[in-house]
């Protein structure tokens, strides 16, 4: 029904099994008030359940950090679109995400439809559908680690079934999948509204008026001795002295914890190796020897020089581009030379 799904069957076929009770209803209703909603709402986000699921991936983490929908007032019949903010958490870069959105109807306004209802079961009550966003297709949907993107869902709703009207009360859950594995839900009750469905277009992009074209006399050409531009000075190289401060990181799931470092020249840089293999880094352009980090092991290395230092994390095994930390030396200005 939210979603455009058969799950209304026949209800003519049935009326005439249920006519005797109907006339009882009708009565009854008539005296202690319709089944009906009166809201004029439909969304309610204060009531939003969050299910955290399990994924085998540990390295692979995110999570909706906003929810929110295009307006208030949905009317059966109406497309609809979610916003979900999405943060990548883990320390795996999300290629895909596939946002899920099933939807259970509760009641419905209509009184011989909500009647029928009541002799459906959960399954027939209920319609799923699926919006896929692929890096492949749209390098927007591709999240690094600390990233947020946005994921705009359109889903449809459906005016009516045989006559009968699909406002009502829905119990809708809207799952966030990344890279092909489950990762959270979301359930709140949403209200598809009576009246008549209508069609939010786009504010459509101005279009420019474009500029008459003027035939322009030809001036006489200049000829134009360009002023040399003069070589750049390079940065000095800056030797210091230990300074006795020595900076922490850690490498964890074959990841740096600090991608980027900014130090002073005479400073210890310390890895901590979290991991039980063997990491060695590789600097690729000073001429740095490689320093090796057995597992479970910390190594320290003084940086006397100034400079950038970028270091590649290699061990066995390794199949895909290596983890990358750059690390920058600056002049600590105690231990310049005045």
């Amino acid at each position: 029904m939210f979603l455009s799904n058969n799950t209304i069957h026949s209800i003519g076929d049935l009326m005439n099994r249920l006519f005797p009770i109907i006339l009882i209803i009708l009565v009854v209703t008539s005296l202690s008030g319709c089944t009906g909603s009166n809201a004029t709402t439909s969304i309610n986000t204060a009531t939003v359940q969050v299910q955290r699921l399990e994924h085998s991936n540990p390295n692979l983490d995110a999570t909706v950090t906003e929810l929110k929908f295009d307006r208030n007032d949905i009317r059966a019949g109406e497309k609809v679109t979610a916003e979900l903010m999405v943060l990548n958490a883990g320390t795996e870069t999300i290629n895909s995400e596939t946002v899920e959105i099933k939807a259970k109807v509760n009641t419905l306004d209509d009184f011989l439809a909500n009647l029928y209802l009541k002799t459906m079961s959960d399954e027939k009550k209920t319609g799923i559908k699926t919006i896929d966003f692929d890096s492949r297709e749209n390098p927007y949907y591709l999240i690094k680690p600390g990233e947020k993107k946005k994921l705009s869902a359109v889903f449809p709703t459906e005016k009516e079934r045989q006559g009968k009207s699909l406002a009502g009360t829905y119990e809708v859950t809207i799952t966030l999948s990344a890279n092909g594995q489950k990762i959270e839900a979301r359930t709140l009750p949403i209200t598809l509204l009576s009246g008549e469905p209508r069609v939010f277009t786009p504010t459509p992009t101005p279009s420019l008026t474009p500029t008459p074209t003027s035939t322009l006399t030809p001036e006489p050409t200049i000829t134009v001795t360009a002023t040399p531009t003069p070589t750049p000075t390079p940065e000095p190289v800056v030797v210091a002295t230990p300074t006795g401060r020595v900076v922490y990181t850690k490498i964890y799931n074959s990841y740096f914890s600090d991608p980027v470092l900014k130090i002073n020249a005479g400073d210890t840089v310390e890895w901590n190796n979290m991991d039980d293999i063997t990491y060695t880094l590789i600097e690729k352009e000073s001429g740095l020897s490689n320093i090796t980090i057995r597992d479970g092991k910390r190594v320290t290395n003084i940086f006397n020089q100034t400079g950038d230092y970028h270091f590649n994390l290699i061990y066995s095994g390794l199949r895909t581009t290596p983890k990358e930390q750059n690390i920058s030396v600056r002049v600590n200005a105690s231990n310049s030379t005045k």
